[in-house]
């Protein structure tokens, strides 16, 4: 290609302002000096406004277009027909970006520029308040606002010049890319998807959907399924915002992407593995996703092939690199750290670090009535201590939760992970599944009614070491 990159822009949007050179002047300039280090070489980049002449033969020999968007280019006839004509040219739009200067409503942009997603240069608390670009290139929200989105467009221009480089010298890939699907997410989380999608591809993997959704609960249906069918795992990140409701739906693009993803099978008839992280700090979220987010926890059926995490992102990633890059199944580990009775039933004791002195005579209690207990650990790092975790549901003969100052949405991902047993190589029934409160801890049956789990706590009538008792003599009985 005699020309790698193509900026097509609006003459107005260049115009300095306030001491500032044009800002697409500026955007040239930060990416040349990007590219030139992500490539190695400095490409060849041409910008056009409206008022410059731009012949076929240049668009021809276009590797990618990249379109400015603002309130006046969409207005822009030179600027519309030239994306048109490319369009023609390549017939295909996978060579196509669309950066974004402004803020500008989806109503007005043309259908073939609406579903490309969008590299968002602009701050969008400074759109709100009618400040139309983002100049402070250096200022204190630069980083997040501008620069990680410009490397972004810098790593996917890289690729897209890559793949027209091999077609050209009709070098064919080694292997196919496996693709992840990877939900769109709520505006807080765009940049912790980016994050996530950056970490995937880096690591040689396609990431889906690659493009935005539809607004229409049909069409976005349809093209959900087709990019689960494409994929070999799901990546659900769940934030603060419920997310965007498609015309015809009263769920959020978010939700449906997980109920979707939930009820989809493989070639083999399987579910599709799943991770599902939600962020921590839910502090700040609406009723409607605290609610989402309760209903999600709580059913058992939407969760089906998915492990729920909450979380520090960094220790997200850190599982994520452990199940997908490292091709590690679930519950796989080198050797078991932990003591299996052959003779005794084997209760795998799930407790957290904040309750550890408080479920001391718990523990007492069960070695006394003749039981193996194993505990979590607490004292290894992240990902061993999942991995142990894993290799305990796959042991274990008997699980019990112990409650008292976690809270309830701990206890439901316990016990989801309880429900994923059977699919980690089990050869042996679960014999009995409980929960175990703590003195002056009220557990509700509604709350646990999903999950086939024995309530344990005390009561007017019996103590909590009764009615442990009492449970226990039952499974032995059943043994």
């Amino acid at each position: 290609m005699e020309i790698d990159i193509l900026i097509i822009y609006n003459e107005q949007d260049n115009k300095p302002e306030d001491g500032n050179e044009g800002w697409v002047n500026s955007f040239q300039k930060f990416l040349q000096s990007i590219l030139s280090q992500v490539l190695g070489a400095n490409p060849v980049i041409i910008a056009k406004s409206d008022t410059d002449a731009l012949t076929k033969t240049e668009l021809k020999n276009t590797g990618v277009l990249l379109s400015i968007i603002s309130n006046k280019m969409v207005k822009s006839g030179p600027c519309l027909d030239a994306i048109e004509e490319f369009y023609s040219t390549k017939k295909s739009n996978a060579r196509v970006l669309k950066v974004m200067k402004e803020e500008v409503g989806l109503e007005l942009l043309p259908a073939k520029l609406n579903q490309l997603i969008p590299y968002d240069l602009y701050n969008t608390e400074s759109s709100e308040k009618g400040i139309p670009a983002f100049y402070d290139f250096f200022g204190p929200d630069a980083e997040s606002i501008y620069w990680m989105k410009l490397v972004d467009l810098a790593f996917d221009i890289n690729e897209l010049l890559h793949e027209q480089e091999n077609k050209a010298k009709n070098i064919k890939p080694l292997f196919n890319r496996k693709s992840i699907y990877l939900a769109t997410t709520g505006n807080d989380l765009s940049i912790q998807r980016n994050i996530i999608r950056r970490e995937l591809q880096r690591h040689g993997f396609k990431v889906l959907p690659n493009h935005n959704l539809s607004t229409k609960l049909d069409n976005l249906t349809d093209e959900i399924n087709k990019h689960l069918s494409e994929c070999i795992f799901g990546i659900h990140l769940l934030g603060n915002s419920y997310g965007d409701i498609p015309e015809g739906s009263d769920r959020s693009v978010v939700d449906i992407q997980n109920r979707l993803a939930a009820q989809f099978e493989t070639k083999d008839g399987s579910k599709i593995q799943r991770l599902i992280w939600i962020k921590p700090d839910q502090s700040k979220s609406s009723d409607k996703q605290r609610t989402f987010l309760e209903n999600l926890q709580r059913d058992v059926a939407s969760l089906e092939g998915a492990e729920v995490l909450q979380t520090p992102l960094e220790d997200f990633k850190n599982i994520m690199r452990e199940e997908i890059f490292s091709n590690e199944k679930f519950g796989e580990t080198e050797e078991k750290t932990f003591y299996v009775d052959e003779k005794k039933l084997n209760v795998y004791l799930i407790y957290d670090k904040v309750d550890k002195k408080s479920v001391t005579p718990t523990i007492k209690l069960l070695v006394k009535l003749g039981l193996n207990v194993i505990e979590p650990d607490f004292d290894k790092d992240l990902l061993e201590i999942r991995k142990s975790h894993l290799e305990k549901l796959k042991q274990l003969d008997l699980a019990i939760v112990f409650k008292e100052k976690v809270n309830i949405n701990w206890v439901r991902m316990k016990l989801l992970d309880l429900l994923k047993a059977p699919g980690l190589g089990r050869t042996k029934p679960i014999v009995g599944k409980a929960i175990i409160a703590a003195n002056g801890v009220e557990l509700k049956t509604e709350s646990f009614e999903d999950y086939e789990v024995k309530l344990i706590q005390s009561t007017g009538k019996k103590s909590t070491a009764d009615a442990t008792l009492e449970f226990i003599k039952g499974l032995n009985k059943a043994i």
